[in-house]
């Protein structure tokens, strides 16, 4: 991914146009970004009621310092239907700031955020002022998969400095036209969580004294581009292992009563329920289906973490006993990286340490070391490092593969016994084929 010095002066001069004479490129011509595509979203959720080392790659460095602070934006969504992901992303990044002691190569960390408001309108504009307002050197974020569509194109096109999503899980943000040298992804798309959910429905019987037949599944979830991508990639892989999904329910998302739905599931053919759910929905289907005895008729497994993830845990307890789910992080790594995550997390929080937090805590970790590793917060200097970049994470090992900036992580397929998170099976080193 190594560009030519007279690329890395071209783009320097790119961002001191844009910097300058910003307010002269019309929104009209990003109009088409603002309406992007409706990939799968995976880690989009909706609210429910250090030293940045590590095994990286090590590059040819300028001289070990910087002249001024390290400037990072933060675009998250800090109000609005998803704002528990974005201030969730926000603690992490300024748990990673204390845990770099502040600063990178000598110079104090700045993190300068911008509320996305849960838009695709709201992150293009908070991308714009970043970039031509606050000069920064990279962005953390956006944290929903519409919003990453209508972002990508304009740090592509214009702004060409590294940016790296948080629960961005499309898959069209990530091939084709959207592939860019500039985006580093550190939450897991829906093309590495559906394979994972597939393997762990058949592994499932080797670790649960039930009878069930797991080549029919019915699908579960919210009725907008998380669920729908999920639900096409599944009838994918199902029958390329001859099976199938024999039915599919998808319930709008913010829906409050899930009876008509749980009565559906439970007159399914399938014996497993699978599927994709945001924190809000995951909790009321716990609670609702647990209420309706759903769990002790069918074998409910769902993807991204729901309903075994920390941030469900902390509103549904030992409800969430029994159900399965696939997951990239394991709360009960012993690892010394989750170690000092673990007691960073304010003890004072409703919610436990969770992935929401740690994708904020990565990112700004991945960003300090492609700093330290190239000496240089010049953009191109960033990703030359970030391509490739491997590093000890709360996840476990991470890579950034070069060429399209997608992670490569670990899976876990988990349930919930006396709260405990337990892992049954292990999946490592999952990632899905470059498609750029």
């Amino acid at each position: 991914m190594a560009k030519e010095t007279s690329s890395r002066i071209r783009n320097t001069r790119r961002r001191t146009f844009i910097k300058t004479a910003g307010t002269a490129v019309t929104l009209a011509g990003l109009a088409g970004c603002s309406s992007g595509g409706n990939g799968g979203g995976g880690g989009d959720t909706e609210t429910s009621g250090g030293d940045g080392g590590g095994d990286g790659q090590t590059g040819t460095t300028t001289s070990p310092s910087l002249d001024g602070p390290v400037r990072v934006g933060l675009l998250t969504p800090l109000s609005g239907p998803f704002a528990l992901t974005g201030q969730e992303v926000q603690r992490g990044v300024e748990m990673a700031r204390e845990h770099l002691g502040g600063e990178i190569l000598g110079q104090s960390i700045e993190v300068v955020s911008r509320d996305s408001e849960g838009s695709s309108s709201g992150a293009l504009e908070g991308a714009r002022s970043l970039v031509e307002q606050e000069d920064v050197d990279a962005i953390i974020g956006p944290s929903i998969s519409s919003a990453g569509l209508a972002v990508l194109p304009y740090i592509r096109d214009q702004a060409q400095i590294p940016i790296l999503p948080t629960q961005v899980s499309s898959v069209n943000a990530r091939e084709g036209e959207n592939c860019t040298d500039y985006s580093y992804f550190i939450w897991v798309s829906n093309r590495h969580t559906v394979p994972v959910g597939v393997d762990f429905i058949y592994d499932l019987q080797e670790n649960i004294d039930r009878d069930y037949n797991p080549d029919q599944v019915h699908f579960f979830a919210p009725d907008y581009a998380l669920g729908q991508n999920n639900l096409e990639l599944l009838r994918e892989e199902m029958s390329s292992r001859g099976g199938e999904v024999v039915g599919s329910t998808l319930a709008p998302i913010g829906t409050q009563d899930l009876s008509s739905y749980i009565s559906e599931l439970s007159n399914s053919e399938a014996d497993v329920i699978t599927g994709v759910l945001t924190p809000g929905m995951a909790v009321r289907l716990i609670n609702q289906a647990t209420d309706f005895g759903l769990p002790d008729e069918k074998i409910m497994m769902f993807n991204s973490g729901k309903p075994v993830d920390q941030i469900t845990q902390a509103s549904v307890g030992a409800t969430a006993d029994g159900w399965y789910g696939t997951y990239f992080y394991n709360p009960a790594s012993e690892s010394e990286i989750n170690q000092a995550f673990m007691d960073l997390y304010p003890s004072e929080s409703d919610l436990l340490p969770n992935a929401s937090c740690g994708s904020g805590f990565e990112t700004m970790r991945a960003i300090a070391q492609s700093i330290e590793q190239g000496g240089s917060t010049n953009p191109d200097d960033m990703v030359d490092q970030l391509g490739g970049l491997s590093w000890e994470s709360i996840f476990g090992p991470a890579q950034f593969r070069e060429g399209d900036g997608q992670i490569e992580l670990n899976f876990v397929g988990a349930t919930r016994q006396d709260t405990e998170f337990t892992v049954l099976e292990e999946y490592p080193d999952i990632i899905p084929e470059n498609r750029c």
